[in-house]
């Protein structure tokens, strides 16, 4: 496998892993994140993670459809 092959493939997990895991909790991805310092969110953190989470999951779609059809170049 190429290094762009495993960055690729790492950026897939990265971004789709984490928005999935930010939007099903994002305060258990924000105390992972922020290693146990921070135990919950404000309403208006929990609205900004889910749009967080959201960009994330678009980008993670983006990179599957580079994987897929290779539209981007």
């Amino acid at each position: 496998m190429t290094f762009q092959g495993f960055v690729s493939i790492f950026s897939l997990l990265w971004f789709l892993g984490g928005a999935l895991w930010l939007l099903l909790s994002p305060a258990g991805f924000v105390r992972f994140a922020s290693l146990g310092t921070r135990q919950s969110l404000t309403p208006d953190q929990l609205k900004k993670a889910r749009i967080v989470g959201c960009l994330a999951l678009l980008l993670g779609v983006v990179i599957l459809l580079e994987f897929f059809y290779g539209y981007i170049r």
